[in-house]
C-alpha cells in the first residue's frame, strides 16, 4: 500500500514537472515569436523659415506716385507774389488743400525701407519717444508750410527712443503702411495730414556720404 502511494506521487510529481517544462518552453517561444516593437516614427521636420527681406535705402521720390504733379494747381507764378497778396494768400490756401490730399505710392505698402529725414517728436518723456514725424527738409511743420502727406511718416517704437530733439536728422528702418489723413492729435496742428505710418525697426543718426 505504501509502495502505491510512492508510486502514484512520484506519477503526480513527474506530471507537475512535465507541465512546468512545457509552460516554460511555451513562454520562451512566446518571447522569442513576439514582433519587436516598431521605431517611433520620426517628428516631421519643422518647416524652414522664410527669409526676411532688408531694409533697401529709399529716398523720399520714393513715396510720391509718378503722375502727381502738384504744380499744375497754380497758373500763375506765385513765387513772384509778395507775401501780403491776396493771391499769395490764397494760393497757400489751395496749396496746403491739395498737398494734404497728395496721393500716396500703393506700392509702398508693406516695405521694408530704410529713409533719412528730421525728427519732430510728438511725445517726449524725459528725452524719450515712441512717437515722431518723419519729415524730409528741414523746418518743415515748424518754419515752413507743412509738406505734402505723401511726405510725412508717423513713426511708431515698440521702445522709447531717447535722445531725440527737434529736427535731429536721422536714418530710420522698418516696415511702412499706408495711412491716408490719420493725423494724431499729438501733432497740435504741425501737419495737415499723414500718407505713411512706419514700425521702427531702427534710428540711427544720419551720416552723409
Amino acid at each position: 500500500m505504501i509502495r502505491r502511494r510512492q508510486i502514484v506521487l512520484a506519477l503526480v510529481l513527474a506530471a507537475v514537472t512535465a507541465c512546468a517544462a512545457l509552460a516554460v518552453r511555451s513562454h520562451r517561444a512566446q518571447v522569442h515569436t513576439a514582433p519587436a516593437p516598431s521605431a517611433a516614427a520620426p517628428a516631421p521636420a519643422a518647416p524652414a523659415a522664410l527669409p526676411v527681406a532688408p531694409f533697401e535705402e529709399t529716398d523720399w521720390f520714393a513715396l510720391v506716385p509718378g503722375d502727381w504733379e502738384p504744380g499744375k494747381t497754380f497758373g500763375a507764378d506765385i513765387a513772384r507774389l509778395g507775401d501780403n497778396d491776396p493771391r499769395a494768400i490764397d494760393a497757400l490756401e489751395k496749396l496746403r488743400a491739395s498737398w494734404a490730399d497728395a496721393p500716396v505710392e500703393p506700392a509702398m505698402d508693406g516695405a521694408r525701407i530704410k529713409i533719412g529725414g528730421f525728427v519732430i517728436p510728438l511725445d517726449l518723456d524725459n528725452g524719450a519717444a515712441t512717437e515722431f514725424l518723419l519729415v524730409p527738409y528741414f523746418g518743415a511743420c515748424i518754419h515752413a508750410p507743412p509738406p505734402p502727406a505723401n511726405q510725412v511718416i508717423h513713426v511708431f517704437a515698440r521702445q522709447p527712443v531717447r535722445n531725440l530733439t527737434m529736427m535731429d536728422p536721422v536714418y530710420v528702418s522698418g516696415t511702412v503702411r499706408l495711412a491716408r489723413n490719420k493725423t494724431p492729435d499729438s501733432a497740435a496742428g504741425l501737419i495737415d495730414a499723414i500718407g505713411y505710418e512706419m514700425d521702427l525697426a531702427a534710428v540711427a543718426p544720419y551720416k552723409p556720404d
